[in-house]
């Protein structure tokens, strides 16, 4: 399943990044697109089949599932 994640700051989506990197799952940091909204202009999106609960971490903002050009929030952090 492909997965964009938004993050509230630049530095946590690079974080992000380089920890799916290290869990050898294929992502890239991205420009989110338009559809999408953040605090931050950058997200991650990265191909994912384990429990997203695995990765969840206070940096990120929401996750949404993709499926062509399609979004569905999977996950949103509480307010």
């Amino acid at each position: 399943m492909t997965y964009i994640v938004l993050f509230y700051t630049n530095s946590s989506a690079l974080k992000f990044a380089k920890l799916i990197q290290r869990l050898n799952h294929p992502g890239e940091l991205i420009p989110l697109p338009r559809k999408l909204t953040s605090s931050c202009g950058l997200g991650v999106k990265f191909e994912f089949t384990p429990n997203l609960a695995e990765i969840i971490s206070d940096e990120i903002e929401k996750i949404y599932a993709v499926a062509g050009n399609q979004y569905q929030l999977v996950y949103r952090a509480q307010e």
